[in-house]
């Protein structure tokens, strides 16, 4: 009985060897198969990101090309807005400027370039302001004629000295006719660091006195006002039709 009970032991004990040994190679088959999957899942997830990010790229580039396009669209047009008001200033210059008076419309035309060139080279948060109450297309003023290149010098002037590092700087310019009297009135801010008066400075304003001398006697203004940090530049003369 003893030897019965013990064989009957000893198989029982048996077989839950055997069912552990079975347990134990399908739970390590069990985790190979889930290193297997989840190996597999980590490389689907690197070939979709990387799916993922040539189509990222895929989208992308256009975009930058247009962007790049754009730009060099806008600097095209720029290139050629600005080579247009050259020309309009060269061509004034050329086949204007020699003459002994122009029309009024000749030179508010040549300054609105002279202005639009200069304003290329400024920062689009400078303050420029232009203030021109001319109406050209009032017959008593259209009819007016002037010195050629006479607003040249004073705005010039103006962008050639102006502090642009300054964000307190502007540069104003203010055209206006009244009872057949030109006026132009220029300020801005000068630079604190740099003297105004440089090496060949001034020729510009003395060549323009003494043309104001000469085509306009006793009937001119010429008046300046430096009163540091700002600079202001006056001319009233009278025109005849």
């Amino acid at each position: 009985m003893i030897l019965v009970l013990f064989f009957v032991v000893s198989v029982i004990a048996l077989a839950l060897l055997v069912y552990c040994r079975i347990l134990y190679l399908k739970l390590k088959e069990a985790r190979k198969t889930n290193t297997d999957l989840s190996t597999r899942n980590q490389e689907l997830n690197t070939m979709a990101h990387s799916s993922e990010l040539s189509m990222i790229r895929y989208k992308l580039n256009p975009h930058l090309f247009k962007n790049a396009l754009n730009s060099i669209q806008s600097h095209a047009y720029q290139t050629y807005y600005s080579m247009d008001k050259l020309s309009g200033v060269l061509d004034y210059i050329l086949y204007e400027s020699d003459q002994p008076l122009v029309s009024l419309q000749e030179e508010m035309d040549f300054a609105a370039n002279f202005i639009e060139i200069n304003r290329l080279k400024l920062s689009p948060l400078f303050d420029l302001r232009i203030r021109n109450t001319i109406n050209l297309n009032d017959e008593k003023i259209s009819g007016l004629k002037i010195l050629p290149l006479i607003t040249v010098d004073l705005i010039e002037n103006a962008f050639k000295h102006t502090d642009f590092q300054k964000s307190e700087s502007f540069i104003s310019i203010h055209l206006e006719i009244v009872n057949n009297e030109f006026l132009l009135e220029v300020s801005n801010r000068i630079s604190e660091s740099v003297p105004m008066k440089k090496e060949r400075s001034g020729l510009g304003i003395k060549n323009l006195e003494e043309r104001l001398k000469i085509a306009y006697p006793n009937a001119y203004e010429l008046t300046f006002k430096n009163e540091k940090p700002l600079f202001h530049a006056r001319l009233k003369l009278k025109l005849n039709g």
